[in-house]
């Protein structure tokens, strides 16, 4: 009662209401539009192969979207024609009934046929160019972890933890194991995605085209942590990863520079981290964490959950449960504060 008299009075107007209604979506599609576009944009750029299987995968899906698109749009046009074309009218008797039509079943059963013959060809030969052997290719050994990555390069005795390093034009070979579950290694830039399976190898045949850093995640549930198993994979020029390789190849220094480091060092291999860690040069040969020769070297912690900076590594070090529950590594509530500093010295001398 009351909402029909303020709607009957005359002091009432829904005019400036939809005035009002019509500034707020006008400023919502001015500012939205320009992000959703921007959005969409980096959405593809990130999705964009940068290796020629992923590239030919990426052809046959756009051939397999366009064809598919058009026979939509024919079939949604014929229907819509036919439904206003022959719809029925008032007055008008029944139209003839057709019994076939024999050119238009002929033509419905042979276009499809041959669309599926095309795809067919398309599917084998993007098949062809993504499980392409070559002898020469540079072998990686992909091995997850719960929860990080392990990157072995067998040819060039070289380890590392995930950031996995690539030359562009080269051939590569990435052999894919588990050493616990199921976990799955996709980088969006490859074109595609395989499991990493306990006791079996599964091989990524992959050349990369452009260089460039580009991240990923284990897309298999594996536990508490999947969501924090970053894979970050660079892609270098042949010189840069040469170099690359060159350096990844030094041990660690026997004697870190500066006292501190040298304390941290000294606590490093008297504790229970000497038990999962390694660290060549040192009697640290440990093989269920990481490899931490090169650890200053890499940009995050505890592969991606927090970034690579002294700040970071204290709460690492100190209580790393509180920064991913559930890893193996235990708190070390009994290291003074003047110890984690040491510790934190050493391992940011890791280059």
């Amino acid at each position: 009662m009351g909402f029909s008299k303020a709607y009957a009075s005359p002091n009432f107007s829904c005019g400036k209401y939809v005035a009002r209604a019509r500034r707020f979506f006008s400023t919502a599609i001015m500012v939205g539009l320009p992000l959703f576009v921007a959005a969409g944009c980096s959405a593809i750029e990130s999705f964009n192969p940068v290796t020629r299987q992923g590239l030919s995968i990426a052809n046959l899906f756009v051939v397999v979207l366009a064809i598919s698109a058009v026979i939509f749009l024919l079939v949604a046009g014929l229907l819509v024609y036919i439904l206003f074309r022959y719809r029925e009218r008032p007055g008008e008797p029944d139209p003839p009934q057709v019994h076939g039509n024999r050119n238009l079943e002929i033509a419905w059963t042979v276009v499809p046929a041959l669309i599926l013959v095309v795809l067919f060809l398309l599917g084998l030969q993007t098949m062809n160019t993504v499980n392409a052997t070559d002898p020469s290719a540079l072998r990686i050994k992909v091995i997850g972890h719960q929860w990080w990555w392990e990157f072995q390069y067998p040819g060039l005795g070289v380890m590392t933890a995930n950031e996995v390093h690539v030359p562009v034009g080269v051939p590569l070979k990435l052999e894919l194991e588990s050493a616990d579950v199921i976990h799955s290694f996709w980088v969006p830039q490859l074109g595609w995605k395989k499991d990493a399976i306990p006791g079996k190898t599964n091989d990524m045949w992959v050349q990369f085209d452009r260089a460039g850093v580009y991240d990923g995640p284990c897309t298999e549930y594996c536990g508490l942590q999947h969501a924090w198993m970053r894979i970050r994979l660079v892609a270098l020029t042949a010189e840069q990863f040469e170099a690359w390789i060159e350096q990844q190849r030094r041990s660690a220094p026997d004697r870190p520079g500066g006292d501190t480091a040298l304390r941290g060092q000294e606590i490093f291999l008297r504790s229970t981290c000497v038990n999962c860690h390694a660290v060549r040069g040192t009697p640290a040969a440990g093989k269920i964490g990481p490899d931490l020769t090169h650890f200053a070297s890499r940009s995050s912690i505890g592969a991606g959950v927090v970034a690579n900076s002294p700040q970071n590594l204290r709460r690492w070090v100190k209580e790393v449960q509180t920064v991913k529950p559930g890893v193996l590594m235990p708190n070390y509530p009994e290291l003074s504060n003047d110890d984690v500093t040491a510790l934190v010295d050493f391992l940011g001398g890791l280059k």
